[in-house]
C-alpha cells in the first residue's frame, strides 16, 4: 500500500472557463474504471519533446467534488507525492482561473499550500525535515490564507452556512466558498435563492465592523 497524499483543490473564476476546465480534466468512473480522477496531463498537457516523468502522476483519485457556477473543488489523493510541476503551470495554462490547494503527506512528512490569484503562484509546501522552520512556515500559510479569503470575498458581502454541500454535484449559484463551508454572495437575493433550494443557516451580512448576522425574507 503506498502513502498517500492528501490534497483539497478549489478552481474559482468565470462559470464558462470553469465548465472548460471540467470537461477537459475531470472525469466520473466508468464500467472500465475504478475512481473518478483529475487528469493533471489534460489540464496541463506537456509540451513536445518534455519527458512523461515531468508529472510525477498522470492524475488524482478524487473522493469528493461538488461545485458552484463560479467555483469547483476537489478533495483527492495522490501515491506517494504530489504532482508540483502540474500546479505550477495551472495558472499559464489557465489564466482566467485561480487556484488554491492544500496539500498533506499521510506520513506528516511534508505540507503545506499552493495559491495562485489572478496568475500569481506562491508555492508553501515544505519538507518537515531538519531545516524546516515550523514558525515561520506557519506565518507564511497565514498570510496566503488571508490573501485568498480577500479573494474569495471581494465584493461579495453576504454569507451563509450550507448543509452538506457535497451531497450535491453542482449547486446552481453564483457563490464562492471555504473550507469551513461558508459560502460567499454578492447580494442578498441570491442568499435568498439559495436557502429557498438548499439547506443552509446562518446568515450574515458584511459592514465596516466585520460579520453580523442578519434576515433575509424568503423569495416571492
Amino acid at each position: 500500500m503506498p502513502n498517500w497524499t492528501e490534497q483539497t483543490l478549489h478552481v474559482v473564476g468565470p462559470k464558462v472557463e470553469l465548465d472548460c476546465f471540467i470537461r477537459t480534466g475531470y472525469t466520473r468512473k466508468s464500467r472500465e474504471q475504478f475512481d473518478n480522477l483529475l487528469h493533471f496531463d489534460r489540464l496541463c498537457p506537456l509540451k513536445r519533446g518534455e519527458p512523461k516523468s515531468t508529472y510525477t502522476h498522470d492524475n488524482g483519485v478524487v473522493l469528493i467534488h461538488f461545485r458552484t457556477r463560479t467555483q469547483a473543488s476537489f478533495s483527492m489523493i495522490t501515491s506517494w507525492d504530489y504532482p508540483a510541476e502540474f500546479y505550477a503551470r495551472l495558472a499559464k495554462r489557465w489564466p482566467t482561473l485561480s487556484f488554491a490547494c492544500s496539500v498533506n503527506g499521510e506520513m506528516g512528512d511534508f505540507g503545506g499550500m499552493i495559491v495562485s490569484i489572478e496568475g500569481k503562484t506562491v508555492s508553501l509546501v515544505r519538507d518537515y525535515d531538519g531545516d524546516y522552520v515550523r514558525r515561520q512556515h506557519a506565518r507564511q500559510i497565514a498570510r496566503a490564507l488571508r490573501d485568498w479569503g480577500a479573494f474569495l470575498t471581494r465584493g461579495r458581502d453576504y454569507r451563509l452556512l450550507a448543509d452538506e454541500p457535497w451531497n450535491h454535484r453542482s449547486l446552481a449559484c453564483d457563490a464562492h466558498f471555504d473550507d469551513d463551508f461558508w459560502f460567499y454572495f454578492s447580494n442578498r437575493e441570491d442568499v435568498a435563492r439559495f436557502r429557498a433550494r438548499y439547506k443552509s443557516r446562518l446568515v450574515m451580512r458584511r459592514d465596516e465592523d466585520g460579520w453580523r448576522t442578519a434576515r433575509v425574507p424568503p423569495t416571492s
